[in-house]
């Protein structure tokens, strides 16, 4: 059953010439009507269900308020239906109800009997909307001497206090301090964890883009669009501007986002692409890789003058960082017809792994309100993925150091480097030193470069990719003699094979993607099947014996498929492997493609024990899936208790991080012991380290 449902629900008032022409009407009920009808909201039909939370946007004068109102029966609909269950609780205007001679607590009661609470329910309630309220010895003062931030903390408090069924909220939120907005957003969110369908009128983007799973555009009293919030608002965002006679169009990408654009044309962007250093198309970016968009613009009419605005959002539509051309003082001015303008903006990919996209306009100063020419969201849609960064969450990266002190021991050394200080007799300052020699690594489908904590001194690094032009563009970026690029494609063996190119290289592999989901799965149509080349291939073994590396302490391997096949050419070389990073399938992308299972008992018999999965990624027909469906709780034990979000979505690939048997045993020595040391805490595996720090 809905929470929430409207059904044709129209309202007009009556418009009358005169004040005599209202009185004639009343006295003369039989004659012909006086009036005109003024229409503010014509046929809106919606549901929405238990715990959703709905916004609604949409120019003043749109008929937000007005259907509010309706719904929580302050103004009669002129005709259609409203449908509520369960009680409902509105905050409609600040402090709504309350009587500025009043004191606070006598106005909690009035407003609490408004919104249909009993007096036992409000007294039983009192202490904790003081508590929420925050407004002190206040709460026994008259209303009239309140700022608005204390009639907004009240009127909330009270409105929450017992928790509604449905809980409406028009531009409450936007005023007070920012410490009580989060608060009441934490409350918001917690209602609706537990089922409070929420309708929210706004015109804070983020607000909406944050709380709701849908979103209703209200535009001359209709309803103009639904669906996303992100699409919803964009579109909004276009008609803000709607009389400058600019035209507007809504399309749908083949991932199933939406992507407006709007503009009057007399410039418009013909091209914009994402690219790496070498000036590469991209599609999928690296926390923190070097990153340049290139937006093409065409002048249409003679304009006296250009701003482009360039920024990035996050999957949920909220801006991430943008600016313009206003802002870093390079306006162009007095531009005519047919010239072309090219923009290169370059800037650091520091985000958090996950989906964003390009958001580009162009207007005539500093925001698209004076002029706007071209104005265009989800340009250009790229996956973020982290290689070489201390696992992270959030929309941004930036590095933190964490310095630890403990009472007895001396100052423990930032996170993330090397060498880490531990409570053992030989110091670990040099631990790179007493190794004996350099900590080999191996990274088997190296594009886009290695884990930074592996370029540092103390390791050795051979990465491996079968694309020659890769290949030359890492050994230019590197130029270490501590990092060799070897251009062969390993497997189990020597021979020639069919290397299967995909639209994008990153995916290319010596299986053959499976059609049946690249070309249905939008989010795998990186795995889309472009071409093939004949290439050669060996083994690990072999290229380790002729390349004269006895020993490899880790390897990473990340080839689309192939995996096993190169584990079983790398029987020898396992016997020394400390830790190997492999990426395992659980479900099939390319076809005859081994799974899971298939790797982690080839491992096992090799000696190595299944230590973490991460970078666990799911797929639905729909893209990469957005919304939470629920929580998850691992327990470790009673007092450890680890939650995390649930997204639908079939579980397709995740990485799965092996170590050696022979790590949990008594070192060979104190070299092997302090090598491993260095490795896992590289490797971010404190728990691998603290049971090496106490092996004697």
């Amino acid at each position: 059953m809905s929470a929430l449902c409207i059904d044709r629900l129209s309202k007009a008032y009556r418009l009358y010439p005169n004040r005599w022409a209202r009185l004639a009407e009343w006295l003369l009920p039989g004659g012909k009507p006086r009036h005109e009808l003024k229409w503010v909201l014509h046929d809106i039909s919606f549901t929405v269900q238990p715990g959703e939370a709905l916004g609604i946007v949409g120019l003043n004068g749109a008929g937000k308020s007005t259907l509010l109102k309706m719904i929580t029966g302050t103004t009669q609909p002129t005709t259609g239906s409203i449908t509520t269950s369960g009680r409902v609780a509105a905050l409609l205007e600040l402090g709504l109800g309350f009587h500025p001679e009043f004191t606070g607590r006598q106005n909690a009661f009035i407003a609490g009997q408004l919104l249909g609470y009993n007096n036992e329910e409000i007294k039983r309630s009192m202490a904790q909307i003081e508590e929420f309220a925050q407004i002190g010895d206040y709460i026994d003062q008259p209303v009239r001497i309140y700022s608005s931030g204390m009639q907004m903390r009240l009127a909330f408090s009270v409105a929450t206090a017992i928790r509604p069924d449905v809980l409406i909220i028009d531009e409450a939120l936007s005023v007070g301090d920012a410490y009580f907005q989060h608060k009441s957003f934490e409350r918001i969110r917690e209602f609706q964890k537990l089922g409070t369908t929420l309708l929210i009128v706004s015109h804070d983007k983020a607000a909406i883009l944050s709380i709701c799973n849908r979103a209703i555009l209200l535009n001359d009293g209709k309803i103009a669009m639904q669906g996303k919030p992100e699409a919803v608002l964009d579109y909004y965002n276009a008609i803000q501007t709607e009389r400058q006679g600019r035209q507007i169009t809504c399309n749908a990408l083949p991932d199933g986002q939406m992507q407006t654009q709007s503009g009057s044309g007399e410039a418009r962007i013909t091209k914009i692409s994402l690219l790496n250093a070498e000036n590469e198309p991209i599609t999928t970016v690296y926390v923190g890789q070097p990153i340049q968009i290139r937006i093409v613009v065409t002048i249409n009419q003679d304009i006296d003058s250009l701003v482009l605005g360039c920024g990035v959002k996050d999957r949920f539509g909220q801006m991430v960082f943008g600016t313009n051309t206003y802002h870093t003082n390079q306006i162009l001015c007095d531009l005519k017809r047919n010239e072309t303008c090219v923009y290169t903006i370059s800037c650091l990919a520091n985000l958090g792994v996950g989906s964003y996209s390009i958001h580009a306009s162009l207007v005539r100063s500093h925001s698209h309100i004076d002029k706007n020419y071209h104005w265009i969201d989800n340009a250009s849609i790229f996956e973020v993925i982290n290689l070489d960064k201390v696992e992270f969450v959030g929309t941004l990266w930036n590095e933190m150091h964490f310095q630890i002190e403990k009472s007895g021991m001396q100052p423990a050394l930032k996170h993330a480097e090397p060498a880490l200080v531990i409570e053992k007799q030989a110091s670990t300052d040099n631990l790179g030193e007493k190794s004996n020699r350099e900590i080999v690594i191996v990274d088997i489908g190296c594009r886009w470069g290695f884990a930074e904590k592996f370029t540092r001194g103390g390791y050795r690094v051979y990465g491996f990719d079968p694309d020659t032009e890769e290949c030359n563009t890492l050994s230019r970026r590197y130029q270490s003699n501590s990092v060799s690029i070897v251009p062969v494609a390993l497997a189990e063996g020597d021979g020639t094979r069919t290397l299967h190119v995909t639209q994008e290289p990153a995916c290319s592999s010596l299986l053959r993607p499976d059609p049946k989901l690249t070309e249905v799965y939008p989010a795998l149509s990186c795995a889309r099947q472009v071409s093939s080349i004949e290439i050669e291939t060996t083994s690990l073994d072999a290229w380790a014996r002729r390349s004269g590396v006895p020993c490899i302490d880790f390897i990473k391997i990340d080839t689309q498929g192939s995996e096993l096949e190169i584990l079983k050419g790398a029987t020898i070389t396992l016997q020394g492997v400390r830790c190997l990073e492999v990426e395992v399938e659980f479900n099939p992308i390319y076809l005859d493609q081994p799974l899971f299972s298939d790797v982690d008992q080839f491992l096992r018999k090799a000696g190595f024990i299944l230590w973490k999965l991460t970078n666990q990624v799911h797929y639905s027909k729909e893209g990469a899936p957005e919304t939470q469906i629920g929580e998850d709780a691992i327990f470790y034990d009673e007092k450890q208790q680890i939650k995390h979000p649930l997204y639908g979505g079939q579980l397709y690939w995740a990485n799965a991080h092996y170590i050696n048997s022979d790590v949990l045993s008594t070192p060979d020595s104190e070299a092997q012991q302090l090598r491993d040391i260095t490795l896992f805490t590289t490797l971010g595996m404190p728990d691998v380290v603290s049971h090496l720090v106490g092996v004697t």
